[in-house]
C-alpha cells in the first residue's frame, strides 16, 4: 500500500512517549494524540491521517506492529535521536528494542530540534497561538486580587506550568524602589523586549487596567512599539489559558492551504493558530468549526526574537534569564 508523505496532517501520533514531553508538547499548542496499543487499525492508514508517528526512546515494538509500520511507510521520527550525540534515531528494525539513550526530556532546546526535525520530514510546525487573535503578547495586573493563598500556592494554584514568579520584571521592583530616569527606562525596556519575545507578563504592583494606563505615561512608553498587545487582569489570563487547553483540533493539508476543526468552550475569546517557516510565522484566527486557511492570503513575518514553541517552550528547563537553544534575543537591543 502505498501512502502519501506529503505535509503531514495534524494530530501528531506519539507511541511511547514519555509523559513530561507530552504535557510539554500539549502545553505549546501542538494537536498531538497517543497510539493505541493495538496497530491493526492502521491497516486502514490513509493519507488523510496520521500523517507523522513519533516514538518515545523507549518504546518498542513487536514483529507484527514492525510489519504493519513498514507497510503504512508512516514517516517517524525517533525521539532517541535527541538524546543522542550522533543525531542518529533507530531504524524500524531496531525499534524492535528498546534505545541505550535516557528518556526523553521536554526543554528549551527539545522543541527547537523537534520543530527542525518535523519540517525536515516534510511537515510544518503548526500551534495553537499563546494568546487570543490577534495578540502576540499580554501585560497582566491585578495580581493581588488573587488573594494571599494564591500568592503563597501559587506554584500548585497556578494554570501555567511555568513558575509565576518568572512572569514578573525585575525592573518593576527597581522603579518602585526608586522612580527615576534609569529605572524607567529599564522597566520600559523590559516590556517592550518581553512583548517582542512572546513572553507574559505580571505587573505585581499594578491593581487595574487605569493604573496601568498610567504606568505606561510614567514611564514614557508608547503602545506603538507594543502594537498587538493584551492587557487584561492575571485571572483573565488564567482563564483563557484554562480554556486553551481543552481546545481540539484538527488539521489537514489541502492543495490551497490548510482546513482545521477546532472545538472547546471559547467564552468570548477567539483562538489563534500559529503557522511557522523557518524564522517566519503567520498567525490566523480560528472560528469555531471548520476554518480554511489559504496559502496565498496567509502573511508570514520574520521573528527571530521568538521561541517556535511559545512561552512553555522559551522557559521549559532553563532559567529565566538565559535564552533558549539556538535561539538569537535582538528585543532587548532593539527596545533601547
Amino acid at each position: 500500500m502505498s501512502v502519501s508523505r506529503h505535509l503531514p496532517d495534524y494530530p501528531i501520533l506519539l507511541a511511547g512517549v514519555s509523559t513530561p514531553v507530552v504535557k510539554g508538547m500539549r502545553e505549546m499548542g501542538l494537536s498531538v494524540t497517543e497510539l493505541q496499543d493495538d496497530l491493526t487499525y492502521l491497516t486502514g492508514y490513509q493519507s488523510s491521517r496520521w500523517n507523522l508517528l513519533l516514538v518515545g526512546s523507549q518504546k518498542c515494538f513487536n514483529e507484527q506492529e514492525l510489519q504493519t509500520l513498514s507497510l503504512c511507510r508512516i514517516p517517524i521520527i525517533d525521539l532517541a535521536e535527541f538524546n543522542n550525540k550522533t543525531g542518529i534515531g533507530r531504524t524500524i528494525p531496531e525499534m524492535s528494542k528498546k534505545a541505550n539513550t535516557g528518556v526523553e526530556q521536554f526543554n528549551s532546546q527539545f522543541a527547537v530540534q523537534l520543530k527542525t526535525r518535523i519540517q525536515q520530514s516534510g511537515g510544518a510546525w503548526i500551534r495553537l497561538g499563546d494568546y487570543p487573535y490577534p495578540y502576540q503578547g499580554v501585560i497582566c495586573y491585578a495580581e493581588s486580587a488573587l488573594g494571599n493563598d494564591f500568592r503563597e500556592y501559587s506554584n500548585v494554584m497556578s494554570p501555567l506550568t511555568v513558575s509565576l514568579d518568572l512572569l514578573h520584571c525585575k525592573s518593576e521592583a527597581e522603579w518602585q524602589t526608586e522612580s527615576n530616569s534609569e529605572t524607567q527606562r529599564k522597566l520600559r525596556v523590559e516590556l517592550i523586549s518581553r512583548y517582542r519575545q512572546g513572553l507574559p507578563v505580571s505587573l505585581s504592583s499594578v491593581s487595574s487596567r487605569l493604573e496601568m494606563t498610567q504606568l505606561f505615561q510614567d514611564i514614557h512608553l508608547d503602545r506603538k512599539q507594543m502594537p498587538l498587545v493584551w492587557v487584561t487582569s492575571l485571572d483573565t489570563f488564567f482563564r483563557w489559558w484554562k480554556l486553551r487547553s481543552e481546545f481540539s483540533v484538527s488539521i489537514n493539508r489541502l492543495s490551497t492551504g490548510w482546513e482545521t476543526i477546532i472545538s472547546g468552550n471559547f467564552e468570548g475569546f477567539s483562538p489563534a493558530l500559529q503557522i511557522w517557516r523557518s524564522q517566519h510565522s503567520a498567525t490566523v484566527a480560528l472560528y469555531r468549526g471548520v476554518n480554511e486557511i489559504r496559502d496565498d492570503a496567509t502573511a508570514f513575518a520574520n521573528n527571530p526574537e521568538r521561541h517556535p514553541g511559545g512561552f512553555s517552550a522559551h522557559w521549559a528547563g532553563v532559567c529565566s534569564s538565559l535564552i533558549p537553544f539556538d535561539f538569537k534575543n535582538f528585543a532587548a537591543a532593539a527596545a533601547s
